[in-house]
């Protein structure tokens, strides 16, 4: 009996799971929406909701002792769906760079992260971040994006993306917009986001060009790697192998925060 019981259990599950196999991509490619153009307004720290807040507060210190001037707070209303998007924005005049402490905010959930940027061209780029959610989609393969969620301290962080930069981009000349255009620039590398995938075959701009909808290409890549246990699955290889990488250079011990 007991065996029959989980042979049923096992039927129904994959029976489950098919179907959010085959509905998964139909229901994301009907519902996602990414803003053709968006708006990143700076304002005061008091307007951030409180966990935001206190988010970016404990991590914004680490940040500034490694010489890099704060912009100011931004908020980027309703990206996609009804998730809310913050950014604590840093550049640095010395070395040309950027950092930010970023969060995503919707109804359900907060998640966020730290990372450093070096831009040298719209198709040359390294962005070291400490996100620990694998992305389900890819950029363009000339725009170096590495995930260290281990990572826990920004002084860490900006000494392998260091690396990473010296590896990916070599003596490249880093760019940074003058003073008083960060905001400008800010808002033309995230609507570039849209541009790239569509680039890559994952989205496309709808007739009204307001907003990137995905292809059915990006809808089932889309869906089916964020299905668990694949989207579990994908997190951890990419943490193994970001463990990996970072003891290649020689930073296996992680600061604390």
């Amino acid at each position: 009996m007991p065996e029959i019981l989980q042979n049923h259990l096992l039927f129904l599950f994959l029976k489950i799971y098919g179907v959010l196999f085959v509905l998964g991509p139909i229901v994301l490619r009907a519902t996602f929406r990414f803003r053709a153009k968006l708006d990143p307004q700076l304002v005061p720290k008091e307007a951030l909701p409180p966990a935001v807040q206190g988010f970016m507060m404990t991590r914004s210190a680490g940040i500034t002792g490694l010489g890099f001037e704060p912009v100011g707070y931004i908020r980027i209303s309703m990206v996609s769906g009804g998730t809310q998007s913050f950014m604590a924005l840093f550049s640095n005049p010395r070395t040309l760079e950027w950092a930010d402490v970023s969060v995503a905010q919707s109804s359900k959930q907060m998640k966020g992260y730290i990372e450093f940027i070096t831009r040298c061209s719209n198709d040359s780029q390294v962005d070291t971040n400490t996100n620990p959610t694998a992305p389900v989609l890819s950029p363009s393969p000339s725009y170096h994006v590495f995930r260290f969620p281990q990572i826990k301290d920004a002084f860490t962080l900006y000494r392998v993306h260091r690396m990473m930069v010296q590896q990916n981009l070599g003596g490249s000349k880093p760019e940074l917009p003058p003073k008083g255009q960060e905001l400008a620039e800010l808002k033309r590398r995230l609507e570039r986001y849209g541009v790239r995938q569509q680039e890559r075959g994952y989205m496309y701009l709808d007739a009204a060009g307001e907003s990137y909808r995905l292809t059915w290409k990006g809808a089932a890549l889309g869906a089916w790697r964020s299905i668990w246990p694949i989207s579990a699955i994908r997190n951890f290889l990419m943490e193994t192998q970001s463990q990996s990488l970072l003891r290649s250079q020689g930073v296996a011990q992680m600061r604390s925060t």
